[in-house]
């Protein structure tokens, strides 16, 4: 494996823990833990096999020419290393989730702005206990009008539909 990637990344499994919902920390950990094991697992192997001792062979078969047909059927034998045809695509998609991730974040940016004003304005408001009618129609005309022209009309409202 020239092109061995396995633990060239390091993750900061707290950074990425803190980010996690707490109904969903027993799956990650389960992942993590899977995740370690798997990593933990292939670097366990070489990269490189180790070479066969033909010599050892040659002194313990007794068939004359065995392990010289056995070494050179071995040595004839080419595993092609599968070419990479899936990154490409994961690259190009990144990508795109990050393009979508941006914007997703500047509008969530603006929506948090526009409701600390709101919540700015609700907590300038004096409480309901303490308000009077004029004073919570103050601010909202066309309530007003609307109240003002039922009123006018005789147009009462008795919580039927």
């Amino acid at each position: 494996m020239s092109g061995r990637k396995v633990g060239q990344k390091a993750f900061d499994w707290v950074k990425i823990s803190s980010r996690i919902p707490r109904e969903a920390r027993p799956m990650f950990n389960t992942f993590r833990s899977r995740h370690e094991t798997n990593k933990a697992n292939l670097l366990a192997y070489t990269e490189k096999p180790e070479a066969i001792n033909w010599d050892l062979y040659r002194k313990t078969v007794n068939v004359p020419g065995l392990v010289d047909k056995f070494e050179k059927s071995f040595s004839s034998v080419s595993v092609p290393y599968p070419k990479d045809t899936g990154t490409a695509e994961i690259e190009s998609k990144k990508k795109t989730i990050e393009v979508q991730v941006a914007e997703a974040v500047a509008e969530s940016k603006k929506k948090i702005a526009q409701l600390e004003t709101e919540l700015i304005t609700i907590n300038a408001e004096k409480s309901y206990e303490d308000m009077t009618v004029d004073d919570y129609l103050a601010d909202k005309p066309a309530l007003r009008k609307k109240i003002d022209d039922d009123t006018r009309n005789h147009v009462w409202y008795l919580g039927r539909d």
